[in-house]
């Protein structure tokens, strides 16, 4: 049996993070550490070594999704897909830069998030 897909979950909004949680383990990957905070984000990836990040643009916390991302591709290779409920060209311009897995937007639905994970869980 294969090992479920790690994912860091990096969400501000505690119910849709909550939410996301529920549907992710519901259908088999397994959310290592939740986190608020781009700040956050970048310490995670050093303790828990995810498989994939899902990572919200806007969050609590000094920088924001992008600025994190950037932060942890400097210490890691580890795929992230940006979420997003704000449709502005210059955010997905400047996140696009980062050459993400997926640039969702808000409300990510579940089946469209398992075809780009299952596209993670085969280069594992």
């Amino acid at each position: 049996m294969t090992q479920p897909l790690r994912i860091l979950l990096v969400e501000d909004e505690a119910f849709l993070a909550m939410s996301l949680e529920v549907m992710l383990t519901g259908t088999g990957y397994e959310v290592c550490q939740t986190v608020a905070t781009g700040e956050d984000a970048v310490i995670a990836v050093q303790q828990e070594s995810p498989d994939v990040i899902l990572m919200d643009i806007r969050l609590a916390g000094d920088i924001d999704g992008i600025e994190a991302a950037h932060q942890i591709q400097t210490c890691s290779e580890t795929p992230i897909i940006f979420m997003t409920g704000y449709s502005d060209n210059a955010i997905e311009e400047r996140a696009m830069k980062l050459n993400p897995l997926a640039y969702c937007t808000k409300p990510v639905r579940i089946y469209e998030l398992q075809s780009i994970l299952d596209s993670v869980r085969t280069s594992v």
